[in-house]
């Protein structure tokens, strides 16, 4: 019997490599991604280095016929990409995908979204439902793309019935392969805290993370749902389990602040985050849950200290994070 046949985007990224290995005796697997893969990994299928946005996507969808389309491929804002790329590869690319599975047949498609399009603000109710607005890119233009995306899959999904469409809006991935901006900065060893805040935060680890992927492209149910790990933990508590340190920062300083210890190479982290240690930010995903039968099975505590040893940390630059998990 043939396999079904599934296509993974930002297959690099350490996400759609766990979900790989999970499934790979299922599907027959296809990774696409504007980065090479990692020396050290090995992707169980074919492998494509492409833009999303680029005619070599074209090139991917005429080469094989998709049954199911995962799309972990969101450029996250870092040093490292210009606003411009990202616009391209976020909102360009992934309108030229939507098209793509459109016109191809595809069956289900997932999208990985995340739950900063819904901005950090002092009067975030305090378990957001998936309806509430998406305010991320009114103060922070940087996370226009990551709004713009979430809101062209919504749009799709509204439109074309007939695909199985599901958003997932994931709290903060944490884990020992990511390399995004959370786990870069509490693996570093010091992290910085705003005088007079302590939120509240939520962290999904990288293997529930992949399992409510796996599971959203199974039971192909449409919708937009929150994903999020088990309990919520105060940030403080979060830097103390990760065995890291807090520097405390004045609030009405700390854009001066991140800027300087950017530019020397000791956090790297986008400055939208610091509204994130201010305010809390908290999802309620209990129609995950209840539509996919999805538990999160590792605790949030345990997921903080296996961040890794803090004997073999290093202060990490955005140069070296991975920006599609």
């Amino acid at each position: 019997m043939t396999k079904p046949t599934l296509l993974i985007t930002g297959a690099s990224g350490a996400i759609s490599r766990l979900v790989a290995s999970a499934i790979s005796s299922k599907y027959d697997l296809v990774g696409v991604d504007p980065r090479p893969l990692p020396s050290s990994s090995h992707f169980p299928g074919t492998f494509y280095v492409a833009d999303y946005h680029s005619r070599k996507l074209d090139e991917v969808f005429k080469a094989h016929r998709y049954d199911l389309v995962l799309h972990l491929g969101r450029i996250r804002e870092s040093q490292k990409y210009s606003p411009q790329y990202r616009f391209q590869m976020n909102v360009i690319g992934t309108q030229k995908l939507l098209d793509l599975c459109k016109r191809n047949g595809v069956k289900n498609l997932v999208v990985v979204s995340t739950y900063h399009v819904y901005g950090a603000h002092r009067l975030n109710a305090l378990h957001m439902g998936e309806d509430a607005a998406l305010r991320a890119s009114h103060s922070f233009p940087e996370l226009t793309d990551a709004v713009e995306l979430d809101h062209a899959a919504t749009t799709f999904m509204w439109k074309n019935r007939d695909i199985r469409t599901t958003v997932l809006r994931p709290v903060n991935i944490i884990g020992k392969h990511v390399r995004n901006a959370i786990c870069t900065l509490l693996r570093s060893g010091v992290c910085p805290k705003i005088v007079g805040f302590d939120p509240l935060m939520q962290f999904i680890d990288e293997k529930d993370m992949a399992r409510a992927c796996i599971l959203a492209l199974e039971q192909t149910f449409p919708g937009v749902f929150n994903v999020a790990g088990e309990g919520v933990v105060a940030y403080s508590h979060a830097i103390r389990l990760a065995q890291a340190v807090s520097v405390p920062i004045p609030p009405f300083i700390t854009s001066g602040v991140v800027r300087i210890l950017e530019g020397l190479g000791h956090f790297g982290f986008p400055p939208y985050l610091m509204d994130y240690f201010k305010y809390p930010t908290i999802v309620n995903d209990d129609a995950f849950r209840k539509t996919f039968g999805y538990l999160p099975k590792v605790k949030t505590v345990q997921s903080l200290q296996n961040l890794g040893p803090l004997s073999e940390r290093k202060y990490l630059t955005s140069s070296v994070t991975d920006e599609t998990v």
